[in-house]
C-alpha cells in the first residue's frame, strides 16, 4: 500500500503528538467512596422514580387504613394493608439494599488499580487487578515474568458515548449510559489535577449534552 503522507517515522511521530493526554493520573477506590458514588448516582437518576413509588405505596396504605376503620371486619382490607406495607418498606429501603449488595460483592473481589488518561477527543481508563494479600500464586510457566498482569482498557469517545459528570464531597464521577459509574477520588488528585478533571468533564460533557 503506498505511503501518501510521508515516511513511516513521520507518521508515527504525528500520531504521538496528536495522542498526548491533556490529563493523566492513577487512582484506586475504597468501598466507602464507591458507596458514596452510588448514592450520588441514585440521587440524580433514580430519585424521582423512587419518590413516586414511595408516594404511591404511601397513598395506598393510607386508603387501606381508612377502609379498615370504616369496615374493621374486612379480611381483604387487612391483606391489602399487608401488601401495601411491604411495598412501602421495600421502596424505602430499595436504594440502600442495592448499594449493600454491590459493596458485599466487591468485598470478595481482588483489589484494583486504575490509570486515567484524558485526551482531547476521548477518555481512556485502564484497570489492573492486584492479587489479594492472602492469595497463593502458582507459576505455570517458569520462563514467565513475575506479577505481570495485562491491564484492561476502556475507551470513551467524546461526542459519541453518553457521558455525564457528577461531583460529591469525595469524588469526581464519570457516568456512562446512566448505568456505570467511574469514580475519581479527590484524595488521589492534586488540587491542580482535581480542577483540571472537573473543568474537562463539566466543559466537554456539558457541551456534548447540549447538542
Amino acid at each position: 500500500m503506498p505511503n501518501l503522507g510521508g515516511s513511516e517515522e513521520e507518521l508515527n511521530e504525528g500520531i504521538k503528538k496528536g495522542s498526548e493526554p491533556v490529563i493523566e493520573f492513577s487512582y484506586d477506590n475504597t468501598l466507602e467512596e464507591i458507596d458514596g458514588a452510588m448514592k450520588s448516582f441514585q440521587q440524580k437518576y433514580k430519585g424521582k422514580r423512587s419518590m413516586l413509588s414511595i408516594a404511591a405505596y404511601g397513598l395506598l396504605t393510607a386508603a387501606v387504613i381508612v377502609a379498615i376503620v370504616l369496615n374493621p371486619t374486612s379480611v381483604f382490607a387487612y391483606a391489602a394493608l399487608l401488601f401495601c406495607g411491604f411495598g412501602l418498606v421495600y421502596s424505602l429501603t430499595d436504594k440502600k439494599r442495592s448499594r449493600k449488595k454491590t459493596i458485599d460483592a466487591l468485598k470478595d473481589m481482588n483489589p484494583e488499580d486504575y490509570s486515567a488518561r484524558f485526551f482531547e477527543d476521548r477518555i481512556e481508563i485502564e484497570t489492573v487487578i492486584r492479587p489479594k494479600a492472602n492469595e497463593v500464586h502458582v507459576k505455570i510457566d517458569e520462563d514467565a515474568d513475575e506479577e505481570i498482569i495485562s491491564p484492561l482498557k476502556t475507551t470513551f469517545i467524546i461526542g459519541q458515548d453518553l457521558l455525564e459528570f457528577i461531583e460529591n464531597d469525595e469524588s469526581l464521577l464519570l457516568v456512562f449510559n446512566r448505568q456505570q459509574i467511574y469514580c475519581f477520588p479527590k484524595r488521589c488528585l492534586s488540587l491542580e489535577q482535581e480542577n483540571a478533571v472537573r473543568d474537562y468533564l463539566s466543559g466537554r460533557l456539558n457541551e456534548d449534552n447540549s447538542d
